[in-house]
C-alpha cells in the first residue's frame, strides 16, 4: 500500500491513520453484510477502539476521501489547478480502490451517508472563493457550488462502486471537463 515519493507527508504517519486503515482493510464485502464485531475480530481491536475511530461501519466509506481531501483537492484554486488537484486526489483514492469496489455497494441503501463528502467539498470551495480569491458568492455561484459538489461525489462514487474508474489522468480530465464554467473560471489558476 505505501508507495513512493509522490505520497504527501502525513498520509500514513499517525497511529490513528494506521488503525483506520487496518479496519478498512478488514472489510471483505459490502458494509451491509459485515458487522462491527466482525471488523473488530479481524483487526484485533476492541469495539471501543472501533467507535473511537468511526461513528458506524458506514463511516468507513467516507473516511479515506475526507482524509486525503486535505492533501490536494482543498488546494484547487489556492496553489494548484483543477486537473492537478483531481489527478492527485484520484491517485490517492485509488490506493484504496479494492475497498471502494467491495464496500460501497451499500451506497444505494444509505443515500443519507452521501452528504458527508459534499459537505467537506462545499466548505473548501466556499473558503477558497471567499478567503483565497476574494470572490463574492452570489446565488448563481452558490448554485454552481452546490450542484458541483453533489455531481463530483456521484461521479467518483459510481466509478469506484462499479469498478470502472479511468486512470487518474483520464479521470481528472473528464471531471474537470464537466465543472460548471463559472466555478471553473473562478478557481482557474490561469486567471492569476
Amino acid at each position: 500500500m505505501k508507495n513512493d515519493a509522490w505520497e504527501p507527508q502525513g498520509l500514513f504517519d499517525s497511529e490513528d491513520v494506521q488503525i483506520k486503515l487496518r479496519i478498512m482493510h478488514a472489510v471483505d464485502g459490502s458494509l451491509d453484510q459485515i458487522t462491527v464485531a466482525d471488523l473488530c475480530e479481524k483487526t484485533g481491536i476492541s469495539r471501543q477502539t472501533f467507535y473511537r475511530n468511526f461513528d458506524s461501519k458506514y463511516s468507513l466509506h467516507w473516511w479515506w476521501p475526507t482524509h486525503i481531501h486535505k492533501f490536494y483537492l482543498v488546494e484547487v484554486g489556492r496553489t494548484i489547478d483543477w486537473e492537478t488537484g483531481y489527478f492527485h486526489h484520484i491517485r490517492l483514492l485509488s490506493l484504496e480502490k479494492d475497498f471502494f469496489e467491495v464496500a460501497t455497494q451499500y451506497t444505494l441503501n444509505f443515500p443519507t451517508e452521501r452528504s458527508i463528502m459534499p459537505h467537506y467539498r462545499k466548505c473548501a470551495l466556499i473558503e477558497t472563493l471567499r478567503d483565497y480569491r476574494d470572490i463574492e458568492i452570489d446565488d448563481d455561484l452558490m448554485f454552481c457550488v452546490n450542484t458541483w459538489v453533489k455531481t463530483e461525489t456521484e461521479i467518483l462514487t459510481e466509478w469506484y462502486r462499479l469498478g470502472t474508474t479511468p486512470s487518474p489522468r483520464e479521470a481528472a480530465a473528464k471531471i474537470a471537463g464537466v465543472i460548471p464554467k463559472r466555478l471553473y473560471d473562478a478557481l482557474s489558476m490561469e486567471a492569476d
